[in-house]
This record gives C-alpha cells, sequence and structure tokens, in this order.
C-alpha cells in the first residue's frame, strides 16, 4: 500500500509543468535558437498571458550546466522510480544527443507536434492559457505586435540580472568537463553501462549499493576507504522497519559505525525518493562537520547540502525543482526550520528526520526543544520516517513508544576496546562477566622516575602517555579547563627525545599559526607535541589543533569532556584524569563517551581506556562504571506553554482538546505518566500564554486575556500578534517581549553613529559573562562619544561608574543591562575586526568566551530579524503590537537585516567570502588570500593538486573538501537564483 502511495506521489509530483532541464539539473534554457539543428532545437518556450487576450513569448533565462562528470538522473517524467543513472566521469554525447532531441520537456502540454518547433515562432498552447484569449480582436493584431515587444524588452532585461548572477558556473564550465579537474574520477567499474541510450531511462541497475546507485560505492571507497559494510549495519539497512519506511531506533556503543548507517538512508531519500532531509546534530562544529564531509556526494549526487547554524541558514528554506536537499542543523535551527515548513503548509517535502545523540532529549534546556521538534512533527503526521541513534539511552522502551518506532540494538565494536581502571600504582583490567563488573590485577606501574619527577607526577601521566606516542595518539580527558592546560604543560617537562624529535618542522608551522592567534602557551606546547583543547579556545584554535591530532602532528591533547560529546578525534588510548566533570562526579552516559574515543576502525587496531582514581573513590566509582545506563527523562515541562504556543500558531491544534492531543505525543506524556496531569498541564500552559498575551480565548463572557475564564474541550483559542511572530522568529515568550520592550526604549533615543546600539539589541539577554566592576569602570572612561551616547541611553552614567570604582550597591540600572553592554562593547571591538586574542585580553574573558558570545549574537539577531518581519507582515507593513518599538517595527526590521550576515565572522571581506565555507577559519581564509585566491569561485576552477602546492602543509583530502565545499556554495547560490525565478514565473502563470 505504501509503495502504491509513493508511487502515485511520484507520478503526480512528475506531472507537473518543471521542464525535465530543470529537474536532471544539467540543462540549459536558452535564451534565442536560430538553427534548426541546434542541439535544444525541439525545446520549447512558454507563452506568458499578460494583458487582456495577449499572448506574449518570453526569453528564457540560461539555466546554468553543472559539472559535466557529475552524476545525472535520467528518468522518464511519467515514471520517477528508475535508479537508471549515467555514472561515467565525463558527459558523452549520448547524453545530450538523442534522448534530447527525442524528448520533449513540456510534452505532455503538447497537443500539436508542429507546435515544437520553435524557430518558426510555435509556442505551447497549454503552459500560459488567457481565459480572455477569445476576446482579441483581429484589429488589434498591429497593437499586439507592438505591446509584445515592449514586454518581451522587459522580460530579458529582468532576466538579465539572473544570467549575470549566475555567470560564474558559465566560467569555470571548461574546468569543470576536463577529467582531471573535477574533485573525483570514479573508476570504470563502479560505472553502470548504457546499451541502449533510448531506452535507457525505464532500465534499472542490475547491481546496487544497498538500494543506491554503484557510483556511491566509489564514493565511500574514495573518501571514508570503506569498501564493505559490517553486518550489523546490513542487518539494520534491511529491517522491515527501515523497508516499510516506520521510524527506527538504532542503539550502539561509540564508533560502532552508526553515522554510516544515517547517511546511507539519507542518500536513498534524496535520489530514490527526490524527498529532503533534515539532519539534526547537537552542536555547530559537528554540523560544519558533516557539512565538508558531505559536500563530495552532493556534488557527484545532484543534491545539495544546506547548513542550518548559528546565523546560517534560509528560514524557510528555499522551495527547488531541480534538486533536494539534506538540512544539517542545529537543534534550534531544526526547530526554526520545521516551524516554517509548517506554516506554509510545505512540511510534506521533507521524507526523512535524522537525529544523532537522542539521548541529549534528556538534557535540560536543550532537551525540551529536541522533544517540541519531535513532537511537532509526528502530529503533524505528513508521513515522515524519524530515525534516531544514540550510544547513551537507558530507557530504549519509552523513547522508542514515543516515536512509535521499532529498537534496534546490538553491543558491537569493530576494534577491540579494553578498559582499565588505575588505583595508586596498580593497573587493573575491567572485566565483564555474567556477574557484572569485575577488575582483574594487570600489572604494577614502573617507570624510571626521578624523584623530582615522581613529585611532579605523582599519577604517573607521563609514563602512560610515552608507552603509546609518537607512534600513536592519546587523548587525556580532565576535570576542567585549568586542569586541562596544566595537563598539559606538566607532560611538556615529561617528554622523552624520541618524541620531542617526532615531526619537527610541522609541529614549528603549527606553533607559528597558534601564536597568530594570540595562543602563546599553546604554541609553545604545540612545539613539544602536546595540546590542551577546551571551550576556552576560540574556534580557529580548536580546529587547528583537532586537525594537528588528527594528521598526528599533535600527539597527545589535553581535554574536557566536552570534545568526547563533540568533534570526532578517535585515539589508541585514552585516559580519564579523574572521576569528576567540574565540581559534578562522573556519570555513566560521560564515561561511556570518553572510553569510546578510544580505538577507531581505521585509525588503531586496538583501543585502551584507563581510568585514575583513588582507592576511597573507587567505592563509588565502581558503582556508577558497573551501573546500569540512565534513562532519558522529558524536561518538557518548564517548556509546556512554548509548544502549546506552536501548536495554535502552526494551526495545527487551535482547540484545547487539541492541545491536549498534541501534549499526548510527547515524551512527556510516556515518561511522567504516573506524576502529571496532562489535562492540568495543558490548562496551565493556556492560561500562562493567555496572562502574557499570546494567546486570546474567543466567545464567553470577560475579556479575551483574562485567564480566569472557564476552559473547556471546545474552547477555541487564537494566537496574538505577538504570540505568532514570537514563534516565527523562533523565541521564547519571555525573550521576544523583553526584546520589543528594548526597541520600545531605544526608539526614544536610538544611537545610529555605528553599530553599538544594535549590537546591544541583540546582545544575549543572561550573558554567562559577570565582568570585575573595576575593569568596568576603566572601560567606561575610555569609552568614545559613540559609547558615552549610548551608555547614557540605557541609563549608564558617570555616577554609576563611580559606583563601580567605589563598590557601592548598584541600583540605578539592572544588572542584567550592565552586564548586555559588556558584552555589546566586546561585540563591537569585534565588528571593527579587532582580532580575537586583542578583546579577549581587553575585557579579560578566554577567546572562546568571546567566541561564544559572538555566536549567540549571531542567532540572536537572525531571530530579532524575523520577528520584526513577522510583525510587519502582521500590521501591513505598519508597526507591530504595543510595546513593539513605537510602531515603527518597519524600520527595525530594516536595521537588523543585515545585522547577522555581517556580525556572523566580523572579518574583512575579502575573508569573509571563503569563511563562509564550512570548516573554514580567519587562518585558513588568509592562507587562500596569501596563496593567490580572491574569490570561492577560483578557488572552485582550482584541482586539488594545485591547491596543495600553493598552500603549505595542506593534505590532498583536505584540498579536495575545500575546493567541492567551494563548488557546492556556487552550485546553491545558482539553485537559489533558479528557484526565485522559478517562484516568478509561477506568480505569472497564475495571474
Amino acid at each position: 500500500m505504501n509503495s502504491k502511495k509513493n508511487n502515485d506521489a511520484n507520478s503526480t509530483c512528475n506531472s507537473t509543468s518543471t521542464p525535465k532541464r530543470r529537474r536532471l539539473g544539467t540543462r540549459r534554457i536558452l535564451s534565442e535558437v536560430n538553427n534548426k539543428n541546434d542541439l535544444f532545437a525541439d525545446f520549447i518556450r512558454p507563452q506568458l498571458n499578460i494583458t487582456k487576450g495577449l499572448t506574449v513569448t518570453a526569453d528564457c533565462c540560461d539555466s546554468p550546466p553543472l559539472p559535466c562528470n557529475q552524476v545525472e538522473y535520467l528518468s522518464d517524467s511519467g515514471n520517477n522510480t528508475s535508479d537508471d543513472i549515467n555514472c561515467q566521469s565525463d558527459i558523452t554525447e549520448s547524453c545530450f544527443g538523442e534522448e534530447i532531441k527525442s524528448f520533449t520537456p513540456f510534452s505532455h502540454n503538447v497537443k500539436n507536434p508542429q507546435n515544437q518547433n520553435l524557430c518558426k515562432g510555435d509556442v505551447s498552447d497549454e503552459l500560459f492559457t488567457s481565459k480572455l484569449e477569445d476576446e482579441v480582436s483581429q484589429n488589434n493584431l498591429c497593437n499586439e505586435a507592438i505591446v509584445e515587444k515592449h514586454f518581451r524588452d522587459e522580460i530579458a532585461e529582468g532576466f538579465e540580472a539572473i544570467n549575470q548572477s549566475i555567470s560564474i558556473i558559465k566560467d569555470i564550465d571548461n574546468c569543470f568537463e576536463t577529467k582531471d579537474s573535477f574533485l573525483l574520477d570514479i573508476p570504470d567499474h563502479f560505472t553502470q553501462s548504457e546499451s541502449n541510450s533510448k531506452s535507457k531511462n525505464n532500465e534499472v541497475f542490475k547491481e546496487h549499493f544497498y538500494q543506491l546507485p554503484m557510483v556511491v560505492k566509489g564514493l565511500f571507497k574514495t573518501y571514508r576507504n570503506i569498501e564493505k559494510l559490517y553486518d550489523w549495519q546490513e542487518e539494520c539497512l534491511n529491517l522491515d522497519a527501515i523497508q516499510n519506511r516506520n521510524n527506527l531506533i538504532y542503539a550502539l556503543p561509540t564508533s560502532g559505525g552508526k553515522t554510516l548507517v544515517a547517511e546511507i538512508l539519507m542518500l536513498r531519500e534524496v535520489i530514490n525518493r527526490k524527498h529532503n532531509v533534515l539532519f539534526i546534530l547537537p552542536f555547530v562544529a559537528i554540523v560544519q562537520e558533516k557539512i565538508w564531509s558531505l559536500s563530495p556526494f552532493a556534488l557527484q549526487l545532484n543534491f545539495l547540502v544546506e547548513e542550518y547554524a548559528a546565523g546560517k541558514g534560509h528560514i524557510p528554506p528555499k522551495k527547488r525543482r531541480a534538486k533536494n536537499s539534506i538540512y544539517i542543523a542545529t537543534i534550534e535551527k531544526g526547530l526554526a526550520l520545521v516551524r516554517s515548513l509548517i506554516e506554509l503548509d510545505r512540511l510534506h517535502e521533507i521524507g526523512l528526520i535524522v537525529v544523532d545523540e537522542l539521548h541529549l532529549i534528556g538534557e535540560e534546556g536543550r532537551g525540551a526543544t529536541l522533544e517540541s521538534l519531535l513532537t511537532i512533527v509526528k502530529f503533524a503526521n505528513r508521513n515522515i520516517q524519524i530515525v534516531g541513534m544514540s550510544a547513551t539511552i537507558g530507557n530504549l522502551e519509552e523513547i522508542a513508544e514515543f516515536l512509535e518506532a521499532a529498537v534496534y540494538q546490538r553491543e558491537f565494536r569493530p576494534v577491540e576496546l579494553t578498559e582499565y581502571v588505575k588505583i595508586g600504582d596498580m593497573l587493573h583490567r575491567i572485566v565483564w562477566g555474567p556477574a557484572g563488573m569485575e577488575t582483574v590485577p594487570e600489572r604494577q606501574l614502573h617507570y624510571d622516575y626521578t624523584s623530582a619527577a615522581s613529585r611532579l607526577d605523582p599519577d604517573r601521566l607521563g609514563g602512560l602517555v610515552a608507552e603509546v606516542v609518537p607512534a600513536a595518539s592519546c587523548l587525556i580527558f580532565c576535570p576542567t579547563q585549568h586542569n586541562a592546560e596544566s595537563v598539559a604543560m606538566l607532560l611538556c617537562k615529561m617528554q622523552r627525545k624520541e618524541m620531542l624529535s617526532h615531526r619537527v618542522s610541522e609541529r614549528a608551522e603549527l606553533a607559528r599559526a597558534l601564536a597568530g592567534e594570540g595562543a602563546g602557551p599553546l604554541a609553545a606546547a604545540a612545539r613539544c607535541g602536546l595540546a590542551y583543547h577546551h571551550a576556552g579556545l576560540s574556534s580557529d584554535e580548536r580546529s587547528l589543533l583537532e586537525n594537528a591530532f588528527r594528521s598526528g602532528v599533535i600527539s597527545v591533547l589535553c581535554c574536557t569532556s566536552t570534545l568526547a560529546a563533540g568533534v570526532n578525534l578517535p585515539a589508541r588510548r585514552v585516559i580519564v584524569r579523574a572521576p569528576r566533570l567540574g565540581r559534578a562526579p562522573l556519570t555513566l552516559p560521560a564515561y561511556r563517551q570518553m572510553a569510546g574515543r578510544a580505538g577507531r576502525a581505521g585509525v588503531s587496531d586496538a583501543g585502551e581506556s584507563i581510568l585514575i582514581c583513588g582507592e576511597r573513590e573507587w567505592s563509588w566509582v565502581r558503582g556508577v562504571v558497573g551501573g546500569r545506563m540512565p534513562g532519558a527523562r522529558s524536561v518538557l515541562c518548564g517548556a509546556v506553554p512554548a509548544l502549546l504556543l506552536s501548536g495554535a500558531a502552526l494551526r495545527l491544534a487551535p482547540r484545547r482538546a487539541d492541545l491536549v492531543r498534541l501534549l499526548r505525543h510527547s515524551l512527556l506524556a510516556v515518561t511522567h505518566r504516573d506524576t502529571i496531569d496532562l489535562e492540568e498541564c495543558c490548562d496551565a500552559g493556556i492560561r500562562s500564554l493567555v496572562r502574557g498575551g499570546a494567546l486570546e480565548v474567543r466567545g464567553g463572557r470577560g475579556g479575551a486575556h483574562d485567564d480566569t475564564r472557564p476552559i473547556h474541550e471546545d474552547t477555541e483559542l487564537a494566537v496574538s500578534k505577538l504570540g505568532r511572530a514570537a514563534i516565527i522568529g523562533c523565541m521564547e515568550l519571555g525573550m521576544a517581549r523583553q526584546f520589543l520592550s528594548d526597541l520600545e526604549t531605544a526608539g526614544e533615543g536610538v544611537v545610529l553613529g555605528g553599530a553599538l546600539h544594535l549590537l546591544y539589541l541583540v546582545a544575549p539577554h543572561e550573558p554567562a559573562l559577570r565582568p570585575d566592576y573595576r575593569h568596568y569602570h576603566n572601560l567606561y572612561t575610555k569609552l568614545g562619544a559613540e559609547g558615552v551616547r549610548v551608555a547614557r541611553a540605557l541609563a549608564i552614567t558617570d555616577k554609576v561608574a563611580v559606583k563601580m570604582i567605589t563598590g557601592k550597591p548598584i541600583t540605578d540600572v539592572p544588572e542584567q543591562v550592565l552586564n548586555r553592554f559588556y558584552v555589546a562593547m566586546m561585540l563591537y571591538d569585534l565588528w571593527k575586526q579587532v582580532p580575537f586574542a586583542e578583546v579577549a585580553d581587553k575585557y579579560c574573558v578566554s577567546r572562546g568566551a568571546v567566541q561564544a558570545a559572538l555566536q549567540a549574537a549571531t542567532a540572536q539577531s537572525s531571530c530579532c530579524a524575523r520577528l520584526c518581519e513577522a510583525l510587519c507582515e502582521a500590521e501591513g507593513g505598519g508597526g507591530g503590537p504595543k510595546g513593539s518599538g513605537g510602531g515603527a517595527v518597519w524600520a527595525w526590521r530594516a536595521l537588523l537585516a543585515e545585522l547577522a550576515p555581517r556580525l556572523q565572522h566580523c572579518a574583512a571581506p575579502q575573508l569573509q567570502q571563503f569563511m563562509e565555507l564550512p570548516n573554514v577559519r580567519k587562518a585558513r581564509a588568509r592562507q587562500l588570500l596569501r596563496a593567490g585566491y580572491k574569490r570561492v569561485e577560483e578557488l572552485a576552477k582550482s584541482s586539488a593538486e594545485e591547491l596543495v602546492s600553493r598552500i603549505e602543509h595542506l593534505s590532498r583530502t583536505a584540498a579536495t573538501h575545500l575546493i567541492s565545499a567551494a563548488r557546492m556554495m556556487l552550485i546553491e547560490k545558482v539553485e537559489n537564483l533558479r528557484a526565485e525565478a522559478e517562484e516568478v514565473m509561477d506568480e505569472l502563470k497564475t495571474s
């Protein structure tokens, strides 16, 4: 039944008037055809009916060709289920010859074969037909010709801008049409040749790679060094739940190969089913890493990979006909994307949602956001498959009940992990048996330490590290950032000669790069082959260290536990420095994630983890390590009003009874079924929203915002303008109200001499920074004229500054305003392109804190801009509700619209274009600029060999990914322009 529905859906989709040349993504749309023998002479140009009875032939804009050896999907317009794909490394004449001559993209609209002759000026009768065509008099033919010529000229001028915008793809045609210049040459044995070109649209592959074209096997071999799947992966891909497109949760230990299964499922969705995919990841860095790794696949397989993290990503996403997309998003951006699609009734465009680290649904803060996203998708019921994966979920049955999913669980690791615990000088091996966990003495640790070395390193970290480096790598997880730095500095003093003489020149280059970022102590450690890694470092520094560790230049990395949940950095040996996470005790999920980093297929043939603890600590640590994995319980309680507001604003649940049903679809209804009455919880949430002015109760006595009125099953609820705008802007209601209050205050005396006042408006409302007031006073006294004016507009005066220096309580200004202005000053320096290291030193914060503040402000500015836009649309372009910036929201919308893009990187324009590429930081952007690359287009034209020769210490793999990311960016821009052009044509067609 499902198969039949899918086929019907495909048939319906393919019966539209979208030209096949657009669906294939590589056909040119010619604006003029003057030769009958032209390759595209049989293509038909559409008509535009503009005035009463007037039919005008409009020249089409050029559709830019994609790279010549990009994989092409040639399926007949009436049947989109064919897997017949030409995977040759260049497009042969047969791809553009006989098939095109025998195929007319508007054939289902053409009744007379003569209509196919473009040279005679004939056009299709049914594309854009005027209802008043019969009323045109023969006497008006002269006037008709004049108007026709005038309109054709206007259309040509309108599309000229688009032609110029996409001309870059034409410029690099020659580059893409050589086999050596493209990023991947597919070996011949990975391709399927066609014996009969006329019938190849109806053929399917006799061989396939897990229901994907065989070319995918070549891609995984080339970019991942994967030739064959593990047995569990094959078993998982053949589960009934997958075949029937039911929801699925699969759980395996870290490094078991879970992501590969998800990638194959996503490729099936975009290639076979022609639906978009949403891939949800926990952190911005992981999103960028996945964008980086999937870009070569997207180029070869003719789909797009779009980033939704921080300030990046179109909300709502661009509606495309020629290509499908994999949206790779953080949790927050994923929720914003889903809401925007529901708002426009486009959620059906997504066929699959994949959630990595599903256990985060039980984490305070972000867990409620993830639960809201999945609850809304389930409740909307658009036949979207949900696949979740995790290594650390203890209550799989409850999560599966929530998602209505099948469960697949295995204890598989491709590389054996041996776990140890070090107590004193004795190393014990952890053995798992029928009775549970046992410890077996392995060996006494003896190293040739001097008495001074023993005092410096009582835990024998230097000896444990020296056993594996520099031949292999080692991760040391420390409880705090300060401890990670201290351990790294200690180990620098304990290293042996063979470690210090390993890859000296590359370490020196890394040290120079780190010194250029202002990380002096880190640069000194890097020369010894060691480093520390934590959230206090800037993203540029972390990126440099991660790449150096992967390549073996850095052998030892001292880090905090956040690295285990973030970037993929496997090692031969993992040492857990202490059974603590900051001041909190070690938890089993955290231990499993850290220990799981030891040993990774393709990196090492074995893995070891060593937990260091004292004799007294082991009594409780034993219970943690040998205990049962805790469950991921719902944390939605505090966020119930936000979920209810989403349901009402998106027209999914307009009545109280519907909202109760929405709550019953949540994880809260499963994990708290015995402790929470959902109906009471729903009523409390509704009353809270009514009091806040987000919801209005229709009918009955009392005011619309009277929260004392009884709420019945059929009580109808209306969403206020503020409530709807908060949902569209993906902002909490309280934060949206605070932002509008700030606009109201700023409207009385906004300072536009620079960007400082605007940056204050988008600064985080609850910044993590708590400035030292004495230092704050010093900064205040050095403010320029603009800074003083903004400070006074916020009521920060000289009187307040005196209280800062004297230590007296400040009651004149709320602490939140003082803290936000401190962050705004920091952001303003970044805005003026002051280096991160200098800003961090000036404001006495870590470089990572500066980076975090910038990312938070970027995301906030995007939300604020969408909020203002939603309020403007609600008011028909005028002001917003009371408290919305003095009624001039349209002005704030204009001011905030360009803030987020400029705030994203705070770099010079010539660097900023390269920093738009995934995983490209300021240091790499400078390297590209120094190497002679002035534009992204020049990088896209380059070859991997050329890039490696021009940039020192750049691997060929990194160069290949960099070039493919540049080409992916250009193609995405072209597709955006194409989508806009198609929207214009659709509007003309329906007008």
